[in-house]
């Protein structure tokens, strides 16, 4: 590899469930923590690229997606850990894959998990509850399928029109209408739907339908324009260039994406990077190319999904980046840590750092000045050790004798005679007569009555 900064760029366009099978046989294929732990590690047998996330399509998911991809993240934390032994066991791997994997995770790779949510309409309808619990890093926004009015089908056929088994379609299309409603859409589901990253803008010439040139930027500009209103980045896929397409295609495409980039840059949009891979034999592929086109347009920061959030990753230190560090040491990361992407010796910097604590040519740091030392106290003289006088016994309390039968009934009598008497209570006639004559009617009354 000439250039050490290729390493350096993320791949956040992946598909671990295999290239695309013909339309008709197309079914969702379950994710395993075993599939989504081996794409990685074939990365990690590569070296690169450190940042890599996984994006299959909306309408392959199923239910047991969101189990394997949290028993996976469960599995990559226990490889950071250095737990190769529950790695293993958690993915479903060898010992030796969790090994590759773990040593990777050291030296700065990371990994993340999202989607690529299109307009397939063979997706589940309860497919959003199935992306909320797997909860991604990432969303990448495409379409693949328009509404056409077919000459067979009839009308509201969806038209999968970068299918090489519908490309003929075109010719009853045209050109200019598939352009017009792919951007319609694109910019409908970029303006009401979540996302993070707008894949794959030039798809509709995958086949060599250009649009004209001034249209073409008209429909970047607008693409643009809702991408700085949603904060999103814009995907520069290099699939096409890796792939059987001829060269005078792939130059056009290049142009095309140069000039996308350029604006992008010039309206603060940030620019991400996927290989669209869909084998691991693909990750990173044509990335020489796209670092050659990310320096003709003065692009160094990159974006990477990571827990619904774009982290910005640069691919070389600048001078920017060094005087930053130097006003803000605690705030920033130091180049050559795994936000950057590449170590000091790599990006060709010196290992050690002149700071405010300065190195002594031995490399330890230099000491700083003492405080005179205080002379030590005397020792003070201890007292000699007396054998300790003995402390004067208790005097043996007499034994009491048992309490006979006879005391025993004394004492209960006398705490009775002590005990104060109550008064007598007065008889009810008295207290009461009127109480008593009042019963007395009562009673005569229920007589008479049973008489």
């Amino acid at each position: 590899m000439s250039d050490p900064r290729i390493r350096a760029i993320p791949d956040i366009h992946g598909h671990a469930k295999g290239e695309h099978r013909p339309f008709a046989e197309e079914r969702p294929i379950a994710y395993s923590a075993r599939m989504l732990f081996l794409w990685f590690y074939h990365a990690c047998t590569r070296g690169w690229p450190r940042f890599l996330m996984v994006a299959d399509h909306v309408n392959f998911l199923t239910f047991e997606d969101p189990g394997a991809v949290s028993t996976v993240r469960r599995a990559l934390k226990l490889a950071e850990a250095a737990d190769l032994y529950g790695a293993a066991e958690t993915a479903g791997v060898d010992v030796g894959h969790a090994a590759v994997v773990s040593e990777a995770l050291h030296r700065g790779m990371r990994f993340s998990i999202g989607i690529e949510v299109d307009t397939d309409p063979r997706s589940r309808p309860d497919a959003q509850n199935i992306i909320d619990a797997m909860r991604p890093d990432g969303l990448i926004r495409s379409v693949h399928f328009l509404t056409i009015d077919h000459p067979e089908k009839g009308a509201d056929w969806p038209w999968p029109f970068d299918n090489p088994e519908f490309a003929e379609l075109f010719g009853t299309v045209g050109t200019d209408r598939t352009w017009e409603m792919y951007v319609a859409k694109l910019l409908d589901e970029v303006e009401k739907l979540p996302g993070q990253i707008v894949g794959h803008f030039y798809v509709p010439a995958r086949f060599g339908h250009w649009p004209e040139h001034k249209k073409l930027e008209g429909y970047e500009e607008r693409v643009l324009d809702a991408c700085v209103r949603r904060g999103m980045a814009i995907e520069f896929n290099t699939r096409f260039l890796y792939r059987d397409h001829p060269e005078d295609q792939k130059k056009r495409y290049l142009d095309a994406y140069k000039r996308l980039l350029k604006k992008a840059r010039a309206k603060g949009v940030p620019v991400s990077v996927g290989s669209d891979a869909h084998s691991p034999k693909d990750q990173g592929g044509a990335f020489d190319v796209a670092l050659q086109v990310l320096d003709v347009c003065g692009i160094n920061e990159l974006v990477f999904p990571v827990n619904g959030r774009l982290a910005r990753v640069a691919l070389r230190a600048t001078r920017e980046h060094l005087e930053k560090i130097k006003r803000h040491p605690e705030r920033t990361h130091a180049p050559g840590s795994s936000i950057t992407g590449l170590g000091r010796a790599e990006l060709g910097l010196p290992e050690e750092v002149a700071g405010p604590r300065a190195l002594r040519p031995g490399g330890a740091r230099a000491q700083r000045p003492s405080s005179p030392k205080r002379a030590p106290k005397p020792p003070r003289a201890k007292p000699l050790r007396t054998s300790k006088p003995l402390r004067p016994t208790k005097k043996a309390s007499p034994k009491r004798r048992p309490v006979t039968k006879k005391q025993s009934k004394r004492k209960v009598a006398a705490k009775r005679a002590a005990k104060p008497k109550k008064l007598a209570r007065k008889p009810l006639r008295k207290r009461a007569p009127a109480l008593l004559r009042k019963r007395k009617s009562t009673k005569k009354k229920a007589a008479k009555r049973r008489r």
